[in-house]
């Protein structure tokens, strides 16, 4: 009994499970706009806080911002780019 119920998870069609996830979020948030969104974030901080209080630590937060400066200034650039 419970090694049907292992071999049926196991084979289950995970591309599908994964499409039909990102699609129902994705309708969600359209529906109900950017603040859904946030609120998913938000949710989904508070329960990596849960499993790990020390997320994200310092180098985590350093190669985040040392990303951010990196698009930032692709941006400025791309911007710079469609003035000329």
């Amino acid at each position: 009994m419970i090694t049907r119920g292992i071999r049926e998870l196991v084979a289950r069609d995970w591309a599908a499970v994964r499409q039909n996830k990102d699609a129902y979020w994705a309708e969600r948030v359209a529906r109900l706009g950017p603040g859904e969104a946030l609120r998913i974030a938000q949710e989904l901080r508070s329960q990596a806080l849960l499993l790990n209080p020390g997320w994200p630590d310092t180098s985590l937060r350093d190669a985040d911002l040392a990303c951010h400066v990196r698009l930032s200034a692709l941006f400025r650039r791309a911007d710079a780019t469609r003035r000329c």
